[in-house]
């Protein structure tokens, strides 16, 4: 395994403080295929979650001279841009404001923060198992179906795609609600 990155990882997590937002299935969808349209031509996708109330995301640039605020005002303001009207003003604001960015430098900590989004449903008691959880990258990663990720820079961090399987095979009883795994 690498230890220091070449390109750039972020990883970014939206938040409302009361979990109002995406609360149906629907939203949830409509989020995705708009972050998709939005996103997907411009930054790398690399790995997300989305629960009720809150959405965090794993993202590669290949700019050099990027920093993390400018990465999060940037993300940020397409994200008021592109979801005013379909989220209230007032839950959209806070959805922003409790915005955080982290740089990740290395391949360990793009493992274990994929992992930790992977299995934030199961933490969040949205799902009972995150392996089938529908609003997460982990099925498209697992499988290998076509997807607007960059599946194979993440398959790279785990060692490729069937270590990518076994590393969550292995952790999967270790996934507790309300436990994070991977944070400092």
């Amino acid at each position: 395994m690498k230890y220091i990155l070449t390109e750039r990882y972020f990883y970014i997590q939206f938040k409302t403080e009361k979990d109002r937002l995406f609360l149906k299935r629907a939203d949830r969808f409509a989020f995705l295929n708009a972050w998709r349209a939005c996103f997907t031509s411009k930054i790398k996708t690399c790995s997300y979650a989305l629960v009720p109330g809150c959405f965090g995301v794993i993202i590669g640039l290949n700019a050099n001279d990027a920093e993390a605020n400018e990465v999060l005002f940037h993300v940020s303001t397409k994200v008021r841009e592109r979801f005013i009207g379909v989220i209230s003003k007032t839950d959209l604001e806070d959805f922003v404001k409790h915005a955080r960015i982290e740089e990740l430098v290395t391949e360990k900590e793009c493992v274990y923060r994929a992992f930790d989004l992977h299995t934030m449903p199961q933490r969040y008691n949205v799902s009972t198992d995150y392996r089938s959880y529908p609003f997460s990258s982990y099925l498209a990663l697992a499988t290998g179906r076509p997807s607007s990720l960059d599946q194979k820079t993440v398959w790279n961090w785990f060692g490729g795609r069937s270590r990518f399987s076994l590393f969550h095979q292995a952790y999967y009883g270790w996934v507790q609600p309300d436990v994070m795994i991977g944070r400092s």
